[in-house]
């Protein structure tokens, strides 16, 4: 798989983790689903799909 077809994986995972995390009745299965999707998204960040937010000032 190229870095970009993962980057992509990686961003779509990451979407799909939110989504279970903010539609979880459990707050344990909803932070974890959280934890997925932060995983998630800093692969996608490794791989160039998304950029580092900018800290707040």
């Amino acid at each position: 798989m190229s870095d970009e077809a993962y980057a992509r994986y990686f961003v779509d995972r990451e979407r799909a983790e939110r989504d279970l995390s903010r539609a979880a009745s459990n707050p344990k299965v909803a932070e974890i689903h959280t934890e997925l999707a932060d995983h998630y998204e800093a692969l996608a960040l490794v791989f160039g799909a998304k950029q580092a937010a900018d800290p707040p000032l």
